[in-house]
């Protein structure tokens, strides 16, 4: 009696589950939005299974008055319903960002169905245009777009970014949203830099030059290489440090009514390519080496952050530390004067290895 309850139970909760078959469904995994002729023009990206496991990116696109209009019309276009579970990536074009996301990302961030490790990228230029390189055959891979961020991302060259990090940032009072920047290059797509903005709206690209050091300030980094130009007497040359692990710190000093911040990056690495002139067996020019990448760590960093007080934007949270260490925190007068705080970088860098002759 107590298996047959049991079994009955099962069938009870299995009977109540909505099941979707592959074959009777439009699997999507890449979703673009532009700004077209006055209307919101929407793609997706998905597998056409042709022959067994012979699978062709293809296309569907149509323009409605509004964000919430879209997937019906794409709906009314596609031979199958469209199921959004299996989203990877979404890609907004740039004139589509700039004119403000708050309506499109209220609408999109209410959706159950979506992951929130979803990457969201700016593609420069139009969304449609990239998504349509991505069904050539060099590139036939409807995951291309979400594969290339987090592979950079990975690899440590990127910072940390998927769909609920930008939905934090995009909503939170005292930060900013930042997101990869994607630009097409005759049959490729690659990530050109850190797209910033201001509230809900995008304003400008950090290049990939600072795209490490950002991520430096903003989360650490366990890996990742970094280049720097060196000179010694009459030689100069290029060192690529392999960055092995990379902790920051944050200091709130000065006064309530004149904050300022200090950050600290305590980083240990080793030499992955120096030129053959320098003898690193020799401590006076592990030191050397040392100075110089602290010194050009340093300046670099400082160049970031000039670079986004000067925009007046905030991807790495400096209102929100400051809030967090602050009683009786004021937030229109830290805004007002965030621009001007003095934000200062210490590099402390430490070669643990130079190479196996060491």
């Amino acid at each position: 009696m107590k298996k047959l309850s049991i079994l009955l139970l099962v069938l009870l909760l299995t009977s109540c589950s909505n099941q979707e078959i592959v074959d009777e469904i439009q699997i999507v995994n890449s979703f673009g939005y532009d700004y077209e002729d006055g209307r919101i023009k929407g793609t997706i990206l998905y597998p056409l299974f042709k022959y067994g496991s012979t699978e062709e990116p293809s296309l569907i696109s149509a323009k409605a008055e509004t964000t919430f209009d879209v997937p019906a019309k794409l709906d009314n276009k596609s031979p199958l319903p469209i199921a959004d579970g299996q989203l990877r990536s979404l890609l907004l074009g740039e004139p589509f960002a700039k004119r403000g996301l708050q309506n499109m990302i209220s609408t999109v961030s209410r959706n159950p169905n979506l992951g929130r490790t979803m990457q969201v990228a700016i593609s420069k230029g139009s969304a449609h245009e990239m998504l349509s390189s991505v069904t050539k055959k060099k590139m036939s891979d409807t995951q291309y777009i979400n594969k290339l961020i987090e592979q950079n991302i990975k690899m440590e060259s990127f910072p940390r970014t998927n769909f609920q990090i930008f939905l934090f940032n995009f909503f939170a009072e005292d930060r900013d949203a930042f997101l990869p920047y994607l630009k097409s290059e005759k049959n490729a797509i690659k990530l050109a830099g850190i797209a910033l903005f201001r509230k809900y709206q995008f304003v400008d690209v950090l290049s990939m030059k600072h795209a490490f050091i950002f991520k430096l300030l903003d989360n650490g980094s366990k890996n990742g290489r970094y280049m720097i130009s060196i000179k010694k007497d009459q030689h100069k040359g290029q060192i690529a440090l392999q960055n092995l692990y990379t902790k920051n710190k944050y200091y709130l000093k000065g006064t309530k009514e004149s904050p300022e911040i200090q950050i600290v990056l305590k980083i240990d690495g080793k030499l992955q390519e120096y030129p053959f002139w320098i003898n690193v067996n020799d401590p006076s020019n592990v030191e050397l080496i040392s100075k110089q990448l602290k010194a050009s760590i340093e300046k670099e960093s400082k160049d970031v952050l000039d670079h986004i007080q000067k925009l007046d934007v905030d991807p790495l949270g400096l209102k929100d530390f400051i809030r967090s260490r602050t009683r009786h925190y004021d937030h229109q007068r830290i805004r007002a004067i965030y621009k001007d705080i003095p934000v200062s970088v210490r590099a402390d860098v430490t070669l643990v290895q130079t190479g196996i002759n060491e």
